[in-house]
């Protein structure tokens, strides 16, 4: 159960409860036995003429319909300064929370990691990463977001809008959320220039790229490019029609063209090493070997590791840096971006 930004302008942001992947299937599963009820109740109707079971029977039927319609949701009013926590069903409120900017002192990002010693046993499994945001206001929320970008956004909202104060726990330590909070203990952390950060050129830092990990990303990208090409080519061309009387051939090339598509673009999505580089007053983000972000240095924040993953923070949004590295590397990449953002 997270929130997740529904829709947002200058004035306001509504976010709602994603439920989760179990929520939708009990969602769903009550959907069916509802919609099996009314069907029993009509047939009945339709078998004996007797009008007052069925109604009955269609009534209990309609209740498994209500988790399908229930809604969570969370507004940040900016111009009457307050936040508004609601629960719905049918689109009628029956709980309602609300936080004014005069009750509201602190409100503190957190990130942690579940599903650990599963994934290390099992590299199938993934490891799971939670991000929750804590009001100190009375009432007191917890509350649990989608995914960083979308803490970010509210927090910097907030900060904008609002006269609380914001902060970041990382290792068990609240840092003020600011350049100069996000150094360890306020002292610099100096690089270590071995083979996960270093620096490289002059004003470029270097993230990753060392001759194993440049090695696991080809050979991964390569090994999935020709699993995909041999499985099209023995499916259109080796396989004796084996699939023609179920599927048409044009449907046939129109999935091998996504399935090689999609095999492309991996290595896209994933990167061998990141950069950073200041040029102009500029930061740029360059993942090696595709992608490349460049922000203006005056928007810059910072630098932290939340739920094992590494972030560069901004106010027009965050990137990942690097994934499950220590955290002193967290504050060395932050202490060598530092002298850069006091310009």
């Amino acid at each position: 159960m997270s929130y997740k930004i529904l829709k947002q302008n200058d004035n306001r942001i509504v976010l709602q409860d994603t439920g989760g992947i179990i929520d939708f299937i009990f969602g769903i599963v009550l959907v069916v036995l509802g919609a099996g009820l009314t069907y029993f109740a009509w047939f009945g109707y339709q078998d004996t003429g007797e009008l007052f079971l069925p109604v009955i029977i269609a009534l209990v039927g309609s209740c498994f319909f209500f988790p399908a319609f229930k809604s969570n949701r969370l507004v940040i009013d900016a111009i009457n300064k307050e936040i508004v926590k609601s629960k719905s069903w049918f689109g009628l409120t029956t709980n309602k929370e609300v936080i004014t900017n005069h009750n509201l002192s602190l409100v503190e990002m957190t990130g942690d990691t579940s599903n650990e010693l599963d994934a290390f046993f099992d590299p199938k499994e993934p490891v799971r990463h939670h991000y929750n945001l804590k009001f100190y206001s009375y009432p007191e929320w917890n509350l649990s977001i989608s995914n960083f970008s979308t803490m970010l956004n509210i927090v910097l909202f907030i900060e904008q809008h609002f006269d609380a104060d914001i902060a970041l726990l990382v290792q068990h330590k609240r840092q003020t959320f600011s350049s100069q909070g996000l150094l360890n203990n306020h002292q610099k952390t100096p690089l270590p220039n071995d083979s996960k950060v270093r620096e490289t050129a002059f004003q470029t830092l270097t993230i990753g790229g060392s001759p194993l990990d440049i090695a696991k990303y080809w050979i991964m990208s390569l090994g999935y490019i020709g699993w995909s090409v041999a499985t099209v080519t023995f499916i259109l061309f080796f396989s004796d029609g084996l699939f023609t009387p179920y599927i048409p051939m044009p449907v046939q090339y129109a999935l091998s063209a996504l399935l090689v598509g999609f095999t492309l673009w991996l290595p896209t999505h994933n990167k061998s090493a990141t950069r950073l580089i200041i040029n102009n007053e500029t930061l740029t983000v360059k993942h090696l070997p595709f992608g490349e972000k460049r922000y203006p240095l005056a928007d810059v924040i910072g630098v932290a590791n939340i739920a094992k993953m590494t972030f560069i923070m901004t106010k027009q949004g965050s990137e990942t840096l690097a994934c499950r590295i220590p955290t002193k590397y967290s504050y060395a990449i932050h202490s060598w971006l530092l002298p850069f953002l006091n310009k």
